[in-house]
């Protein structure tokens, strides 16, 4: 006795062929979707860091120059140079949004960027009535040294992110912790895990 189920076996190797086609097909896009997808994902952290590091090297080079500047004034005893305050320094908002695009940890230094930039600003304002004013630039000068050294670091980690090997030379960062941690103590834990 035998069961006829009506299928005509052309049909059921036509269906075996159509799954089998359908397989590779979904394996292989899925494989070219994840190449696509892989390919936009570097390719907007490149552009994140295009955006960033010229952004915060403004910022930095704006530290540096106040910095140059202070320093310049109190050498020649305020012949030359520039008195300059700590306030006036501009943290661009596009920083937060360029720093989101690189991950969770470049934007959480991006965050301590800015919260240890208010914090200088509000100490310096705050103490500018009570401590001797040679002792109160020694302050902004070391202020000036941590937010330029904090700002580079995260320019390296945004390029590092991005797939890009440049960094600043050790020199240069060696000699802005030095003149940092005169006074950084004052506004910021050095670690970068901490608010403070």
């Amino acid at each position: 006795m035998s069961v006829d189920y009506g299928i005509p076996a052309s049909q059921v190797v036509g269906f075996f062929l159509t799954i089998v086609v359908a397989y590779f097909s979904a394996r292989w896009g899925g494989a070219e979707s994840r190449k696509q997808f892989k390919f936009k994902s570097d390719t907007d952290r490149k552009l994140a860091a295009a955006e960033l590091i010229p952004l915060l090297m403004k910022f930095a080079n704006e530290c540096d120059e106040k910095k140059g500047n202070l320093s310049t004034f109190i050498s020649s005893q305020g012949h030359d140079g520039k008195d300059e305050p700590m306030r006036g320094l501009t943290l661009d908002p596009k920083i937060r949004a360029a720093a989101a695009q690189l991950g969770s940890e470049v934007s959480q230094r991006a965050i301590k960027l800015e919260v240890t930039k208010d914090r200088a600003e509000a100490y310096v304002t705050d103490a500018g009535g009570y401590i001797d004013r040679e002792d109160l630039d020694q302050s902004i000068l070391s202020y000036l040294a941590l937010l330029s050294l904090k700002a580079r670091y995260l320019v390296d980690l945004a390029a590092a992110k991005a797939g890009m090997s440049a960094t600043h030379p050790q020199d240069e960062m060696d000699q802005l912790l030095k003149e940092a941690q005169k006074r950084s103590f004052e506004i910021d834990s050095g670690d970068e895990n901490k608010w403070h």
